[in-house]
This record gives C-alpha cells, sequence and structure tokens, in this order.
C-alpha cells in the first residue's frame, strides 16, 4: 500500500516551524564577519562605535577551539588505525578557533560576530566591522599544495597533507604484470555545494531558573552537537538541550558541529537574552562545508578474455582549509572502489590535502560517487579500448549470486571485515539493462531526429548502509492507550513521522493515527546519533521495532496472567488486546496502561509505566546495490547535453514505505544529474569563490529531469530484524558516471574523452574542438 506522507499537509500548509521561524520574547540577532580574502594574517578587528560584537581574541580561554569531530564515523578512527596500522594511515588535526584569531585560511573564515535589534541591524553593524589583513599567498591546487615550496595553511604541520590512507589485497604486482590490458586515466570529481533549501540557523536561550540552555539548530545530529557544547562550554550535557525543528534538507551538510552554533549557545549565556542567527543564500556558498573534489588516477588490469586482475587507484582529495569529519570521506571512497565487481588484486592510496577554499566533508554519498565515477568509467575505457561492448564487460565482471555473502578483502571503516551480505547483483543488472531498452534504443553515436548524438551510460554500486555505533528510541504507552516514538533520528524531508509511525504500528498493533513521532530532541530520548549515512530506516527503525516488540510482549504477557490464557493465545489488533480467533474479550491500550500505572493491576516496583527504551547496535554495516542506465543527447556543436531518459534496478531489501523510497531515489537522481552535468564551485587563483550564491550556482530544476523508471528487488539483510538496507543516499552515487559514460558513447566516434564531472557544455565544447583538431 503506498501511504501518503502523514507530515506532508501541516508543510504543504504553511504550519512547519523552522529555525528562523523561532522568536522569543527580548530576543537578539546575530551576523557574522567573515573573511574576504582566502588567507592572510589577521593583524586586528575594530568594532565601530555602537557595535556590540567579539572577536577571536575575545573567547580565547573562555570556548573551547573546534575539537576532531565524531559525529558520524570519526567515531571509528581508532578502529581503523588499528585495523590498517600506522604506516597505513595518518589524520591530522587542525586545531582551528571557532573565531579566527591570528590567521584566515579561507574566503568565508568566521572573523568576527556581532549582535543587534534585528537581523538587518546586524547585517549592517557586520558591514562595518574594520578587518586588518596582510594577505598571504593562497594554494587552490591540492597538487601545488603537495609541492614542497607550498604556503602551508598550518604552521604547526610539516606540509600540506591532513590525511593518508592505504589499504589493498591479493598480488597487485603480479595483476599487471600478468595482464593482456591495462587502462589508465586521470578521472576528476568536481567540488560541489549542497545548498539545500533552509540554509543553516542556530537560536540559543539560557533559562536562569532552570540554568538549561536550549540551542534550535538546523542539524543533522542533535545528540552530538549536543555534546560537542557540553564539551565546549564545560557545561553539564543535561543541562544543555537540542532541538531540531523542522529542517529543509541535510544532505550532509548539517551533519557536523558548526563554529556558528557553539558560539550562539555561548553567546547566550554572555548576554542573558534569545539570540537568532539565520545563514544567508550566498554565506552558504562561502562558510558551509562544500563535498567531492577528488582526482584519481586509475589503472585496471584485465585479462584476455576481460576479467578483471586488478585495480590500482591513486587519489587526491582537496579538503579545503579544514578536514572535519578526518577519515570518513576518503576511506568511503577507498572501501566502494570495487563496488559490484570481482576484483582479485586491489591497492590504493589517498592523500587528503589542505588549500584555500571553504572545507570539505560528506555531502549525499558521502565518497561512494566518487568511487563509482572512477571505477564505472575505467571500466567504459577499457571496454572501448579492448573493442568490448562496456554492458558485456560489466556482466563479465559482476559478483554472482552463488558468491554471496562476498568478502571484500578489506576492512569497512568501522574496523569490520567488509562482507556483502545479501543481494543479487546479477539480477539487479539485467533489470536495469531490460528497462533501459539498451539492446534496442539509440546508442553509440546514433543521431535523433534533432540531429543530435545519443549515447548510453551505465554505472553499478554498493553502498554500505545503516552504520552504528547506535541509534535509540524510546516508545511509550501512555494513559490515554496513544502511543508516543521518540528517537535520536531526525528529518530533513526524509518522512521519519510516516514510516516510524507505520513501523511502531505494525508492531504493537494499533492504528499508525494513534502513534506520535519524535525526532530531534535529546529532552526526548537521552541517546542518540542522528540522521545521516542512510542510516535512519536500519538502524532508528530497528530500535523502534524491538522497543515496540518488547512492549507488545509486556503487554500480553500481563493480560494473559490476568485472563489465565497462555500469552500466545492474545494479540493486539486495533489498539486492543484480545484473543486470538475469538475475540470475545478485549481490553484496551488505555485500560492496560492504567494496570501498569504505579499501584494498578499489572504494576510493581520495576515494572511501573508502559515505557521501553532500546538501543540498537548493528554489527556492521548493511550493503545495498543498484544499476543506472542514462541516455542522453549530445549537440555536437555547442556540447549541450540533455538526459533523454533515466532507470534505476535498486536492491534496499523490504520496502517499508514504497512511496518514500521511490522519493528518496528521484532526489538523489536529481542531485546526481546536477552533479553529472553543471554543479560546480569555482574558485579563481586568488581564492574567491566566482559562484557562492544561487544566482551563478546551478541546481536542478524539473526542466532538467527526465522521467525516471524504478525496480526495486528486495533481499533482506541478515544483520537487522527488519531486514532493510538504506536508501537514502543511493539515487545520488551513480549518475556522475552513468552519464559521462552515455556522453562518451554518444561522442564515441569523435575520438571524445570525458575525464570529468560535472560534464558542462564548456567543458565538453573544449573536448571536442580538441578532438576535431
Amino acid at each position: 500500500m503506498r501511504t501518503l506522507r502523514r507530515e506532508d499537509p501541516r508543510l504543504l500548509r504553511g504550519n512547519g516551524r523552522y529555525v528562523a521561524d523561532i522568536e522569543l520574547p527580548s530576543m537578539r540577532y546575530a551576523a557574522f564577519v567573515r573573511s574576504p580574502v582566502a588567507h592572510a594574517d589577521l593583524n586586528g578587528v575594530e568594532l565601530p562605535s555602537g557595535v556590540v560584537g567579539w572577536t577571536g581574541k575575545d573567547l580565547v580561554g573562555r570556548i573551547d577551539m573546534m575539537a576532531p569531530n565524531e559525529a558520524d564515523g570519526g567515531v571509528y578512527q581508532d578502529k581503523l588505525l588499528e585495523s590498517l596500522g600506522d604506516d597505513r594511515l595518518f589524520v591530522r588535526h587542525e586545531g582551528r578557533p571557532l573565531l579566527a584569531v591570528d590567521r584566515v585560511r579561507h574566503v568565508g573564515d568566521p572573523v568576527a560576530v556581532v549582535v543587534a535589534d534585528s537581523l538587518y541591524a546586524a547585517a549592517d553593524a557586520a558591514d562595518r566591522v574594520l578587518l586588518d589583513l596582510a594577505p598571504r599567498p593562497a594554494v587552490v591546487d591540492p597538487f601545488a599544495a603537495l609541492a614542497a615550496d607550498a604556503p602551508r595553511l598550518y604552521d604547526h604541520w610539516p606540509d600540506n597533507r591532513s590525511l593518508l590512507v592505504a589499504a589493498g589485497f591479493g598480488d597487485i604486482d603480479s595483476a599487471f604484470a600478468e595482464a593482456a590490458h591495462v587502462s589508465r586515466r586521470r578521472l576528476h570529481s568536481g567540488r560541489l555545494a549542497c545548498h539545500p533549501m533552509e540554509p543553516r540557523g542556530v537560536v540559543a536561550e539560557h533559562d536562569p531558573r532552570t540554568d538549561l540552555l536550549t540551542v534550535w539548530s538546523s542539524t543533522q545530529i542533535p545528540h552530538p552537537l549536543r555534546t560537542a557544547l557540553a564539551k565546549a562550554l564545560g557545561r553539564p550535557a543535561h543541562r544543555i538541550r537540542v532541538v531540531a525543528p523542522d529542517v529543509g534538507g541535510g544532505f550532509g551538510v548539517k551533519a557536523i558541529p558548526y563554529a556558528e552554533e557553539l558560539i550562539m549557545a555561548f553567546l547566550a549565556l554572555e548576554t542573558g537574552v534569545p539570540l537568532k542567527w539565520v545563514e544567508q543564500r550566498s554565506e552558504h556558498g562561502l562558510a558551509a562545508i562544500q563535498s567531492r573534489d577528488q582526482i584519481h588516477d586509475m589503472e585496471l588490469a584485465l585479462d584476455g578474455d576481460a576479467r578483471i586482475l586488478g585495480v590500482r587507484d591513486r587519489f587526491v582529495v582537496d579538503n579545503g582549509a579544514a578536514n572535519p569529519l578526518g577519515v570518513v570521506q576518503p576511506y568511503n571512497t577507498l572501501a566502494h572502489l570495487c563496488g559490484c565487481y570481482r576484483v582479485p588484486a586491489l591497492d590504493v592510496e589517498a592523500t587528503a590535502v589542505v588549500t584555500n577554499k571553504a572545507p570539505v566533508s560528506p555531502y549525499r554519498g558521502a565518497g561512494r560517487p566518487e568511487a563509482v565515477f572512477a571505477m564505472d568509467r575505467i571500466i567504459d575505457v577499457a571496454a572501448r579500448e579492448m573493442g568490448i561492448d562496456p554492458v558485456e564487460l560489466r556482466r563479465l565482471n559482476l559478483i554472482t549470486p552463488d558468491e554471496m555473502p562476498y568478502s571484500v578483502g578489506l576492512n569497512y571503516r568501522d574496523g569490520t571485515p567488509m562482507t556483502y551480505d545479501s543481494g543479487d547483483f546479477y539480477a539487479c543488472f539485467e533489470e536495469a539493462v531490460e528497462l533501459g531498452e539498451i539492446d534496442d534504443g539509440l546508442r553509440g553515436g546514433a543521431q535523433d531526429d534533432n540531429g543530435r548524438l545519443v549515447g548510453v551510460g551505465m554505472s553499478t554500486y554498493v553502498e554500505g548502509t545503516g552504520v552504528g555505533p547506535f541509534e535509540s528510541a524510546r516508545v511509550r504507552v501512555d494513559e490515554t492507550g496513544w502511543v508516543e516514538v521518540a528517537t535520536g533520528a531526525c528529518s530533513q524531508g526524509q518522512g521519519h513521522e510516516t514510516v516510524f509511525a507505520e513501523l511502531c504500528a505494525q508492531t504493537l498493533g494499533v492504528d499508525p493515527e494513534q502513534v506520535t513521532v519524535i525526532g530531534g530532541d535529546t529532552a526526548a530520548v537521552e541517546h542518540g546519533w542522528g540522521t545521516l549515512a542512510s542510516r535512519s530506516a536500519v538502524v532508528a527503525g530497528s530500535a523502534i521495532h524491538e522497543a515496540a516488540g518488547v512492549l507488545r510482549d509486556r503487554i500480553v504477557n500481563a493480560v494473559a496472567e490476568q485472563w489465565e490464557l497462555a500469552p500466545a493465545d492474545l494479540c493486539i489488533r486495533n489498539g486492543e488486546v484480545e484473543v486470538v480467533g475469538t475475540p470475545t474479550r478485549r481490553m484496551g491500550l488505555a485500560e492496560v496502561a492504567a494496570g501498569f500505572a504505579p499501584g494498578g493491576a499489572f504494576a510493581n516496583g520495576s515494572n511501573a509505566g508502559l515505557d521501553e527504551v532500546v538501543c540498537f547496535e548493528p554489527p556492521t554495516v548493511t550493503f545495498a546495490a543498484g544499476v543506472h542506465v542514462a541516455r542522453v543527447a549530445v549537440d555536437p556543436s555547442t556540447g549541450a547535453t540533455e538526459v533523454l531518459d533515466y532507470v534505476v534496478a535498486h536492491d534496499c531489501g523490504p520496502l517499508l514505505s514504497p512511496m518514500i523510497v521511490d522519493g528518496q531515489i528521484a532526489g538523489g537522481v536529481a542531485q546526481g544529474i546536477g552533479a553529472a552535468l553543471f554543479e560546480q564551485v569555482v574558485y579563481d587563483a586568488d581564492g574567491q569563490p566566482q559562484n557562492p550564491s544561487l544566482a551563478d550556482y546551478l541546481v536542478p530544476d524539473a526542466a532538467g529531469v527526465p522521467e525516471l523508471a524504478v525496480a526495486h528487488l528486495e533481499t533482506p539483510s541478515p544483520l537487522n530484524p527488519l531486514g532493510v538496507k538504506g536508501v537514502g543516499e543511493a539515487g545520488a552515487i551513480s549518475p556522475p558516471a552513468a552519464v559521462a559514460n552515455a556522453i562518451e558513447d554518444a561522442l564515441s566516434e569523435l575520438g571524445v574523452q570525458v575525464n570529468r564531472a560535472p560534464v558542462t557544455p564548456d567543458y565538453l565544447f573544449d573536448q571536442l574542438q580538441g578532438a576535431g583538431s
């Protein structure tokens, strides 16, 4: 059944409550002063008369600097280091102050903060702050940043390397020595900005009566943010409440604690009045994290039958001025490079480099789109060089159903051996081939009715989903018989209220309308991790299922004892306990709840109340998989490309909500097409961003996204009680590779090589001119 989303009527009627909607008595408003240059010594900050503000020096010793972040897989860094060894992994931490004290390292680096009686007055006051800056040479090219004489961003580092991680398996030297064919390409996944519908925002208020600091933030990680605030402010965590109200999109950009959140909380304590900061769109393009920006030197070795013998990859990540999540994004790329293919030998080394650009951190896909772009492009390259259909080369090298579960040969970033736990890659592949009409439709440079050249491209992927370390759920039946679900997972538009209510209702035996879902509030459930990394359905969903199951069993056992029946003779249906098969006797949940109240018939000292909390800890990730097919038409005179149709065959296990799964895939594909064709952050040689606002940074619109055909395979995972796998990032992983492959297929007779994404018209025009000459 395709149930409609229960949160939508409220949001569509304008009754959502976002950070910008929060207004409190006596509220004041903040604006940040940001560096206008990419690299400089900060010799002084002058606050004009009448302007209330704070500089970096005002905060020294009063609030901690940005600590290494554990909001995502950073928590696993020690485990990964233990499994790889010191010689294969190092990570350097920047130790940046929240506001620049003596140096700025990218345009948009926060330098000061001012407070006024309105947003406009605060913005005007920020414009009047004077900065004494002595420019330093900027470094914006990651390879130039690796040079021995490059300007260093951090004087306590010996060079600009932020991270080195290497891993592999098999006999890579023999693989290449014995190869009948070796393909090589340098492939670049370009830098992207996130630009969710709602930029970042923070409201902070301190109640002196209770000494409670409440922070409303458009964050994906309320509980880790509370921990970061407690550490930075030196306050007990139980004296801090973090609330993520309605949040208009996250995609990873809101999955780290930011300096602005910590500073706003500090200033609310400092001033004694509620404070609000709402990020402006152009400010987002300067100061929020960006992503991708990886350059891969790929080598693929194949035998005479076109079977893969080995893969060697050396890639560089341009981290910008900081690396908030350390090993997460580079290692995600490394671990996912083999994808659905059987690879006997692998040798990968990743180097992350700091440059004078905005910091880089995970964005929807978090390292997997870069891995898939590198691997699926080199496979297409090899197929053309060997004179083999790229479809057939993939088919030859797919991991078969008989090989599942399949041990990859690496550890995942949580330190556990990486095993594809379930799935049928062949069935998924053939479903995409058939649905995409690869054998019947135009491809390989055929002309459409407008004289454009048509091509077809494929891409496959696996994705580790449902990463830990845990997620919690609290399920409670109140005295009226209604059910409350609270979880550390919080929605940014994914439909949690719908899915979690249905999941709890099915397990507990009530109508979903009887279930209220609360997410994104540290006061509602003590422990939580957040919504990121395709994990909510897997980890939070399993916690809700288990908590509701424990509660159901308690109810049934108590009523069975009172009725002198076996628990197996009872069930809960439509919110009532009844006898199975002959429901002549019933007890509503309100009556049951009264019996569990202190002093009630079902209660004892340790058993009072119908309230269960479960923290589900997955043993490791479960792997979703999919295959994408894109058909494009390219105008060879201009380089303009249109995606004609797009196909996704996907396996995320049993579908909890088919409509929401389809929506997640469609939204991801739209973002992926943007990354494939036109989304890119551009900096000049001095580190000045050229397109920080949506006036210049292009994002997909309805006209640019084709009709989407989706096929679902539902292979259950053995790693969680629901058998589900994550889907939140799936749609965004393969489009850059599939579209780039399709463009090169369309232009195959012209000798054009597509070595980067996005494949913008100007890039493609240059390639066409180069091929033509």
